[in-house]
C-alpha cells in the first residue's frame, strides 16, 4: 500500500490482531509516535516526527523486503453480526537478517498499557517470524533509563548482551543503550 514490499504480518489471538497499516491506523501511528515524552524511549527522539519520517522509521521508505511493520489492534468481535471492529492500540516494526530479527519498535498507546497487549503482540510476532522466516534470535535495544522497558523485555526472557553510548533526543545527550537478545 505504501510502496514498499514489507513482510506482511496478519496474526491474531483472542485479544489482539497484528495486521498491516491502513490509512486510518497509520494516522494513529503517527499520533502515537508524537504522543509525548513517555514514547521517546521507543522512538529515540523527543521532537515532533513528521509523517514521512515515521514512514521511514517503520520501514516504508524504499522496498526492503526484510522489514516489517504492523499495527496492533484490540479485537472486538461482534458475536451477533459475526464481524470484528478492531481498535488500533499500538505498533511493532523490525527487520529480519538471516535467522535474526532486530525489533525496531514495539509501542502501545498510553491508555492501553499494562494490560498484557505488548507481551501478546511480541509473542505473535516472534511465532510468526519463527515459523515463516525461520528466525531463531531476536535483538532489541533499550535506553538504560527506560526502567519499564527493561523490565518488560526481561519478563519476556531477553538477556543483556552488550551496551553502548549513543547520542539521543534533541539535546544530543549521551545515553547508555542496552542491547538485549532472546533465543526463540
Amino acid at each position: 500500500m505504501w510502496g514498499a514490499q514489507l513482510i506482511e504480518i496478519n496474526e491474531f489471538d483472542s485479544a489482539i490482531a497484528l495486521k498491516p497499516f491502513d490509512g486510518r491506523s497509520f494516522r494513529d501511528a503517527v499520533m502515537l509516535y508524537n504522543s509525548g515524552c513517555d514514547i521517546r524511549y521507543a522512538t529515540g527522539t523527543d521532537e515532533f516526527v513528521p509523517t514521512s519520517e515515521v514512514m521511514s522509521r517503520l520501514g516504508f521508505a524504499g522496498s526492503d523486503s526484510n522489514s516489517f511493520a504492523a499495527g496492533i489492534y484490540l479485537r472486538d468481535v461482534q458475536e451477533t453480526r459475526g464481524e470484528t471492529d478492531d481498535m488500533f492500540v499500538g505498533m511493532v516494526s523490525g527487520i529480519v537478517s538471516g535467522r535474526a530479527v532486530w525489533l525496531r519498535q514495539l509501542s502501545i498507546l498510553p491508555g492501553q498499557r499494562r494490560k498484557g497487549l505488548g507481551s501478546r503482540a511480541a509473542q505473535l510476532v516472534f511465532e510468526y517470524l519463527k515459523q515463516n522466516r525461520r528466525v531463531s534470535v531476536v535483538f532489541i535495544s533499550v535506553v538504560d533509563k527506560n526502567l519499564p522497558g527493561l523490565c518488560f523485555w526481561k519478563k519476556l526472557g531477553f538477556i543483556v548482551i552488550s551496551s553502548l553510548e549513543k547520542k539521543l533526543f534533541s539535546g544530543g545527550q549521551r545515553h547508555n543503550v542496552i542491547i538485549m537478545q532472546k533465543k526463540l
